[in-house]
């Protein structure tokens, strides 16, 4: 009896030494991997055209059968401000943009195409205003049985105080049907003329165009900067038996970390087309409430992408990057191998390439923790 004791004691005690560390390590690395395939999840969602999902979070991997105790935990955490993207365009040789509601343009020296577009046209009023002076405008009036006006309002030195009216392209619109209308066409515009005003005063040049509704506009800018809070959202995990590690979702890549490494571990938001002449950056901007949220249990995470823009720049000699993130060192390492030059200052990689146009898609991607 005491032999069969001593080897019962043995085995228990051999068992919980050695296999239940070895198969609670092994169960925590399944975890590990579910948390990796919902934070794919969440990136596939946030580049996607669906405007809402969610994703389900394993906060801990729920621990083994009859020993619960031994239950990994885990903690999101939300925080939009906590990343940033700067990106400086020079030597444009020209900017294609689409706009919707009340938008500022800067920094323009010519314009070669610009037409009011809506793929639902609606009655109201749809306005142009130079430098954000509402005495040099273009405005189109639809009304609710489809007939449209345009008027051109200027003020200046040598035309004084006028108001030129336009002829009534269509006077039997249908509305929520698409609609166009070139502005630079004169015999459907007179804001030519005003431009020309503009271009011709140097102390008007650079000028900005203020649009209230659908618009696409070509124009030629001066340089062209876009300063973006990308923000980020982050699962670390508290592991037993198995190394701590944290992934991280930030303008478009997912990203692991363990201990005081971390790399890319899902292309991000760059890629290169046409024979790499063309850069196509897709830029994330996480909002919502700084918040945290920690346990062992399952979680649901909601995302709604909010809006998105794109902004295409033809020929740019130099495009410049910098990256503010608390994962610095896997953004460097990325970049080296895709970059013309990349460096890294404390938190800050700094990037640049030469020579390429330059397509950059913005996203508004809104977080919300239980």
């Amino acid at each position: 009896m005491l032999l069969v004791l001593v080897v019962l004691t043995t085995f228990a005690t051999a068992i919980r030494a050695y296999y239940l560390p070895a198969l609670a390590a092994e169960h925590e690395i399944d975890h590990m991997q579910e948390v990796h395939k919902s934070f794919t999840e969440f990136a596939a969602k946030a580049c996607s055209d669906t405007p809402s999902g969610v994703v389900h979070m394993p906060l801990g991997d729920g621990g083994l059968p009859f020993y619960s105790s031994l239950s990994s935990s885990g903690i999101i955490t939300l925080d939009p401000g906590g990343s940033s993207i700067n990106i400086s365009l020079e030597n444009i040789s020209e900017v294609s943009k689409d706009v919707d509601g009340v938008t500022t343009i800067h920094n323009i020296t010519n314009v070669s195409s610009l037409r009011m577009w809506t793929d639902d046209l609606k009655a109201g009023e749809y306005t142009v205003f130079i430098n954000n002076n509402t005495e040099n405008r273009t405005s189109i009036f639809v009304s609710q049985n489809g007939a449209l006006v345009t008027n051109t309002f200027a003020n200046n030195s040598s035309r004084g105080n006028i108001t030129l009216r336009s002829g009534t392209p269509g006077d039997s619109l249908i509305l929520g049907n698409t609609f166009g209308m070139d502005l630079l066409n004169i015999a459907q515009s007179e804001f030519p003329l005003i431009l020309n005003d503009t271009y011709n005063d140097p102390d008007s040049l650079p000028f900005s165009l203020t649009f209230n509704g659908s618009f696409q506009v070509t124009y030629t800018p001066v340089n062209e900067t876009l300063n973006i809070t990308t923000g980020y959202f982050k699962y670390r995990a508290s592991n037993n038996y198995w190394i701590d590690q944290e992934l991280i979702f930030e303008n478009g890549a997912v990203i692991l970390k363990q201990g005081r490494n971390s790399e890319i571990r899902s292309c991000p938001f760059m890629s290169f087309e046409n024979n790499d002449s063309l850069l196509h950056m897709s830029v994330f901007n996480i909002t919502g409430k700084k918040s945290s949220l920690s346990g062992n249990g399952n979680s649901i995470v909601t995302l709604r992408v909010v809006g998105s823009e794109d902004h295409l720049y033809s020929n740019v000699s130099n495009i410049r990057m910098d990256i503010s993130s608390e994962q610095a060192d896997a953004w460097n390492k990325f970049f080296i191998s895709i970059a013309n030059d990349t460096r890294i200052e404390n938190d800050t990689v700094y990037s640049s390439f030469h020579n390429r146009t330059v397509w950059i898609t913005t996203r508004e991607v809104e977080v919300t923790l239980p």
